[in-house]
């Protein structure tokens, strides 16, 4: 190249040199001449990095020719640019242009691979993995030009191992080294682990080439169901909380995972919710237990319908593992069972010594068995009773007392138990109750018709006033009842404490002793919730009220029964039948 005076400086354009040159060297690059030349000796020379400064030598100048000269290859990826300065001098050291720039532009040659940034790489993907999902990204980088074909890089995997399900699982992007999932199949149970190898080629695919491996755990999800084992039981009966029967499962996901612990439930067969079920320790265990007490008299065996299933969803569309367990219930010795738990009489306290006071009954459960009911007294406070321990029948041992301090509001409780081959179970409450008082609507009627017969005899003179010293004052003390269609079965015992006309002219005691006995009978908390016509007999000559029959009544013509029709509906009928006058004989 010659330069040329332009204002005094010189112009040359960029010089491109390749990389990578082999020479030889020196290997000449360019001839720079100043125009001055022809009239006088120019001396040429450079300056610069890579001339007299580092890397010192690289360039040189024949300072005669002004041939550039540059002594080894040029390597871009070290410098890619060179900025020298041309100088022309005359002889006597004068200048005679000006410095001159030159620059020299290393050319990029293909000369570095792709390069990954790891070595090898490792990631983990489902095994539930879709088509197209990412997994990991791989990464190279090219030393050479940016921009141009020697540091495009183009990926692509060379193999893949385990070459199943199919030789394509996996695919990459060609162009930023994505890895996603290809093929359908993915299954940690069978091939738990991938190898890729993965190449990045430069030249469009088709230049320098590096590689790399990446290895690909397959990581579990929860496309296995557990799965059963056979499993029975069996368990006594009444036993709460015991254990049935433990029940195993196989899991082929990744163990002690969500996908992998397994919990139960009973789905049919225990209506009655007499079952329970949990997950063992080891959370591939379903353990049944009782949750009530069993009957083997009423089933003897229990089939349960048991499914299992994971912490976390199925991943995939599985039939889901169901069992069948049959519980087999064994019989036990069972005590016996009264008919009544509780069971209330009613008898006088001064109920005759080895009387029968009623009969216990109870059944024992255990059918399968031949066993003897046997009976005894457990707690008795007063040694008042006493027991068949064959038939059960109750019987007075002792006479009894009302005023014991151990019978409570006319209750005296005695405890029996019933047993069979050495088990036995108590009989609750065995109440013996005394009664003292008026019972019912009809007593009362009589105990006034009584009172209204002696204060007519009183006004027409049959009576006297003060009674006798002698008159015995009898008291009503037995009845008979008659049934007005009601279920009224039940015996009552009445007796009035004294006679009711203890008082000679006093009708407002006479009227508030019925009364209260009335009261203490419908009181009663033991007595009957029906309604009974009670008819009365009177022993005894020396009553206040005399006779209280018909028989002798009837003929005297002297009492008028017809007020009674005063009284209320409750009196009607007793003054239909003692009322009416001359007719009152025919009706008797």
């Amino acid at each position: 190249f010659l330069g040329c005076r332009t204002s005094r400086s010189w112009v040359i354009p960029p010089i491109n040199i390749p990389e990578n040159n082999n020479g030889p060297f020196p290997f000449k690059i360019v001839q720079i001449r100043s125009d001055e030349d022809k009239m006088k000796k120019i001396h040429y020379s450079i300056t610069g990095p890579g001339a007299n400064k580092d890397p010192v030598g690289l360039f040189t100048m024949d300072e005669d020719t002004g041939y550039l000269y540059v002594h080894q290859r040029l390597d871009r990826e070290k410098q890619a640019h060179y900025k020298l300065f041309a100088h022309a001098d005359s002889a006597g050291s004068s200048k005679v242009e000006d410095p001159m720039e030159i620059i020299i532009n290393v050319i990029d040659m293909n000369d570095n691979k792709p390069i990954f940034e790891q070595t090898s790489y490792v990631a983990e993907v489902s095994e539930s993995s879709e088509k197209g999902t990412t997994v990991i990204q791989v990464k190279a980088t090219d030393a050479d030009e940016p921009g141009n074909d020697n540091s495009i890089i183009k990926y692509t995997i060379l193999s893949q191992e385990p070459k199943l399900p199919s030789d394509s699982m996996f695919a990459i992007n060609s162009f930023n080294g994505a890895i996603m999932v290809e093929g359908v199949g993915l299954d940690r149970e069978k091939y738990p682990e991938y190898t890729l190898e993965i190449q990045a080629a430069d030249l469009d695919g088709n230049g320098l080439t590096g590689r790399t491996t990446v290895v690909l755990n397959v990581t579990d999800s929860n496309d296995n169901p557990p799965l059963f084992t056979a499993s029975t039981g069996s368990v006594d009966e009444n036993a709460v909380g015991v254990q049935v029967v433990k029940m195993s499962v196989t899991d082929e996901d990744e163990p002690n995972t969500p996908a992998w612990n397994a919990k139960f439930k009973i789905i049919r067969g225990d209506p009655d919710k007499l079952f329970s079920i949990e997950t063992g320790t080891n959370k591939q265990e379903g353990i049944i237990k009782t949750a009530q007490g069993l009957d083997f008299e009423k089933i003897r065996k229990h089939t349960l319908t048991v499914i299992v299933e994971n912490d976390i969803l199925f991943t995939i569309p599985l039939v889901t593992s169901t069992a069948t367990v049959v519980v087999t219930v064994k019989d036990v010795n069972e005590p016996p069972i009264f008919k009544e738990k509780e069971m209330t009489v009613q008898k006088r306290e001064d109920f005759p010594v080895d009387s029968v006071i009623m009969a216990c009954e109870a059944e024992d459960p255990d059918f399968a068995r031949e066993n003897t009911v046997k009976f005894k007294i457990i707690d008795d406070p007063e040694n008042w009773l006493q027991v068949d321990e064959d038939s059960g029948l109750v019987k007075v041992k002792s006479l009894m007392d009302r005023e014991s301090p151990n019978v409570k509001e006319n209750k005296y409780t005695v405890l029996l138990s019933a047993y069979d081959d050495g088990s036995w179970i108590e009989q609750e409450n065995l109440r013996q109750t005394t009664i003292c008082g008026i019972k019912h609507l009809f007593a009362s009627v009589i105990a006034v018709l009584g009172l209204y017969a002696y204060k007519r005899r009183q006004k027409k003179g049959e009576i006297e006033e003060p009674f006798e010293e002698d008159i015995i004052r009898d008291s009503l003390y037995h009845y008979a009842e008659e049934g007005g269609g009601e279920d009224d079965q039940q015996d009552f015992v009445l007796r009035i404490c004294k006679s009711i006309f203890f008082f000679r002219n006093d009708f407002k005691m006479y009227f508030f002793s019925i009364f209260q006995n009335l009261k203490a009978a419908d009181e009663d908390p033991t007595a009957s919730p029906y309604d009974s016509l009670l008819v009365f007999d009177l022993e005894g000559g020396g009553s206040d009220a005399g006779n209280l029959s018909s028989l002798n009544s009837g003929n005297s013509g002297d009492q008028d029964y017809n007020c009674l029709t005063e009284w209320g509906p409750r009196f009607k009928k007793l003054a239909d039948m003692y009322g009416g006058g001359e007719d009152d004989d025919d009706m008797l």
